[in-house]
């Protein structure tokens, strides 16, 4: 029965506060007017309190859209530093929300706190907060907590935040020439089919002769891209949209997928990147004491090939048959025969959360790699396309030039 709280008056107008349980504020007021009493003031508490729930999850999901990947490594790496010196985890959380530069973080954290201080788990109180704390996140907290090396587990979470910054960062940084080659080489392209070639359209139209087909071709693109840029623009509008919205549907994010890992190069980076990601994250939580069922069922929510993970979504399964983990992935093309191996001898030994986390280095140096090599790849080729492209502009507005027949004009 919903509580209320009341103001109110009594025959000598003396004021009096308290509370009520009722099914409404109506009737509240009839058994306040009952006792003698003019209501003054009535509100319903549970209402309240709901609002006020609402209100910090609103503010939790506005604030948790700022906490970047690195924020996240140095809250752990500070938090492990303060719990291993013997702080109390409150105090600790104290000491980080005064620390912590990050607004949306520092809320958050203020938040945890306040859960903490109210006898929650630090796991349940990161787990309010999901779009910042993963469900592995809280996983090896939970675990840490049970096991009473929660600055152990931290510091982990910590290398963990820090070498997907790492890769992140790698990934970005080698793409970055790449897209500043093509955005040049589009805006050349675009100045030179805006600004230049109209210019150079007025001295063919004076030479009344035959244009070589390249000129022809040149003038056509430009008609076409000055009479119709809207249909264009247009359609790569809805293109983009549309591969957005096929991102986010099930059937269109896992075709997309395996389109990707088919791709040369890129596709074997992606694949050796998931199998990192994987590889780190089921031996983390292995690591952790996470029993192994509710270990995969995180590891395939953090996978983000649908492919690979569909893989992962078959282990499972046979392992209520009675197989093992490495049994079902003999049976998939995605996982190479050394990992799947490897992984069948670490059960054997009792050693499977060893054994993936060397994986997961393995791999992510060869991620490394598959980086270097897609950019050492890519280069080249825009390079490439970008010098056909303009120069098969530029030599279309010289032929008519170098064609000129001066005794046609004379």
């Amino acid at each position: 029965m919903p509580l209320f709280s009341y103001t109110a008056k009594d025959t000598s107008g003396q004021v009096i506060n308290g509370t009520l349980e009722a099914d409404t504020t109506n009737m509240v007021i009839s058994r306040l007017q009952s006792m003698g009493y003019f209501p003054v003031r009535v509100e319903n508490e549970s209402e309240k309190k709901a609002g006020a729930a609402a209100g910090a999850a609103a503010v939790a999901r506005q604030f948790s859209r700022k906490v970047g990947i690195n924020d996240l490594a140095t809250f752990n790496r500070q938090l492990a530093d303060l719990l291993g010196s013997g702080i109390p985890l409150v105090k600790a959380l104290t000491v980080m929300q005064n620390q912590t530069t990050n607004v949306g973080l520092v809320e958050i954290i203020k938040q945890i706190n306040q859960d903490v201080s109210g006898g929650d788990s630090l796991a349940g109180a990161m787990s309010k907060h999901p779009k910042v704390f993963s469900k592995l996140y809280t996983a090896m907290v939970k675990s840490g907590e049970a096991g009473g090396m929660i600055d152990v587990v931290l510091s982990r979470l910590a290398d963990f935040a820090e070498t997907e910054a790492e890769t992140r960062s790698k990934i970005k940084s080698a793409l970055a020439y790449p897209v500043v080659m093509i955005v040049a080489g589009i805006g050349a392209v675009i100045i030179m089919m805006t600004v230049v070639m109209p210019k150079i359209l007025k001295i063919f139209t004076e030479l009344n002769q035959a244009l070589p087909l390249p000129t022809q071709i040149l003038i056509s693109a430009n008609n076409v891209l000055q009479n119709y840029w809207y249909f264009i623009l247009g359609g790569l509008i809805l293109l983009v949209v549309g591969g957005w919205r096929a991102m986010n549907t099930e059937e269109g994010k896992r075709a997309i997928d395996t389109a990707l890992i088919k791709v040369p190069v890129l596709g074997d980076m992606i694949v050796k990147k998931e199998i990192a990601n994987f590889s780190r994250t089921f031996g983390s939580l292995l690591h952790n004491g996470v029993s192994i069922l509710p270990a995969l069922d995180i590891v395939h929510e953090v996978l983000g090939n649908k492919v690979i993970a569909d893989e992962v979504a078959k282990i499972p399964l046979n392992i209520t048959q009675g197989e093992g983990v490495a049994a079902p992935l003999k049976k998939s093309t995605v996982f190479p025969p050394v990992v799947v191996n490897m992984m069948a001898i670490g059960e054997e030994t009792g050693r499977l959360d060893d054994v993936l986390l060397k994986i997961a280095r393995s791999y992510e140096t060869e991620v490394d790699r598959a980086v270097k090599t897609l950019t050492g790849l890519i280069e080249p080729i825009i390079i490439l396309f970008m010098g056909l492209v303009v120069g098969f502009i530029v030599i279309a507005m010289l032929l008519p030039i170098f064609s000129i027949d001066p005794s046609a004009n004379g």
